[in-house]
């Protein structure tokens, strides 16, 4: 395993989201069910009203942070904290795509200047939550195997209520952006 000081789990964690968004662009495309995954897996968040794009950004995010957050209070909570980071990759690649198909060559603006900064910002709190988890869930295994301190459950909570503030944060700030262009 890597050395969890160095920040060894970025890199693999960010090539896992990479095939996350990989999958959803093909997905997208090649799917015949393409308006089930448009509404429900990637739901329009662009051209609406703040509170209307706010709510719609924060409850995804905080959804996939609540999940994250309870896969790492288990033992074998790894592997549900590295599936969850791909389907965080599979919306944004199905998003970016639906994006492109239904508005073809005007999307670019919006995807360019709203949709990957927003994404560049909420994968690096996906690949945070990510490594948070399988952090607490190894530590949690070793202690129970070993006679290894359990880890604290204040600092882990503290950790995720971090995460959910940048990801307030950046709700509200797609929601202005989005206003606002």
């Amino acid at each position: 395993l890597s050395n969890e000081k160095s920040g060894g789990w970025i890199f693999p964690l960010l090539i896992v989201e990479l095939l996350g968004i990989s999958l959803g662009a093909f997905l997208a495309v090649n799917s015949e069910n393409s308006g089930i995954l448009r509404k429900y897996i990637c739901p329009e968040v662009y051209g609406g009203a703040f509170l209307q794009v706010f709510l719609t950004a924060f409850a995804a995010y905080f959804a996939y942070l609540l999940l994250s957050f309870f896969l790492g209070l288990f033992l074998f909570g790894q592997g549900g904290g590295v599936l969850l980071l791909c389907c965080l990759g599979a919306e944004i690649g199905c998003t970016a795509s639906h994006m492109y198909m239904e508005n073809g060559t005007a999307a670019i603006m919006w995807i360019i200047l709203l949709y990957l900064p927003t994404t560049a910002v909420i994968s690096l709190i996906g690949i945070l939550s990510a490594r948070e988890v399988i952090r607490n869930s190894t530590a949690l295994l070793k202690s129970t195997v070993s006679s290894a301190e359990p880890p604290s459950l204040k600092s882990y909570c503290l950790r995720f209520i971090l995460l959910t503030v940048g990801a307030l944060l950046l709700s509200a700030l797609y929601g202005l952006a989005n206003h606002f262009i």
